[in-house]
C-alpha cells in the first residue's frame, strides 16, 4: 500500500537522507521525500494503524522531525 504523510523539522537534504534510512531499516519502503514541500510518500505491507505505529516509533527515536496526516494512497 502506498502513503503519503507531512514531515516538518526538515532543513536540507542530509535531513532527508537520515529520515529515509532511518524508515527503510524500519521496513517502509520506497520512500520517496521532498524537502521542499515537506512531504514523503512511501509503500509498506501493513495498515494504516501499524504504519502510525512504526512512524511513531521512528519520529521518537530522529527527536528533532515530525511527522502528521498520514494518508493511504489510493
Amino acid at each position: 500500500m502506498k502513503y503519503q504523510m507531512k514531515v516538518t523539522g526538515m532543513h536540507c537534504q542530509g535531513c532527508s537522507n537520515l529520515i529515509k534510512m532511518s524508515l527503510e531499516d524500519a521496513n517502509i519502503i520506497t520512500v520517496l521525500i521532498d524537502v521542499k514541500t515537506g512531504t514523503a510518500q512511501f509503500e509498506s505491507d501493513q495498515d494504516k494503524p501499524h504504519v502510525e505505529k512504526i512512524l511513531s516509533d521512528v519520529f521518537t527515536d530522529l527527536g528533532t522531525y515530525r511527522f502528521s496526516n498520514v494518508e493511504q494512497l489510493v
